[in-house]
């Protein structure tokens, strides 16, 4: 069995602040909300990133509920 990957594309997940649906979906809590433009004060670019893909179980239900379909899981 290869290790595990979750791949999200950010085309298609521009913005996931309003949606967070990834985020609170998960059960065991595999995606963060990151802030990634250091240049500013305040927040304007985010991105969702799975962070503790070693918790995934793969149920897929990010996957699903991803309005986007941004989200794809890979071994």
């Amino acid at each position: 069995m290869g290790k595990l990957k979750i791949e999200i594309d950010y085309e298609l997940c521009r913005d996931p602040r309003d949606c967070r649906k990834c985020l609170g979906i998960c059960p065991p809590g595999v995606f963060n909300l990151i802030f990634t433009d250091e240049d500013y004060h305040e927040p304007q670019d985010w991105k969702v990133v799975p962070v503790f893909t070693h918790l995934c179980t793969q149920c897929n239900e990010c996957v699903e509920k991803c309005p986007k379909k941004a989200i794809v899981i890979t071994n």
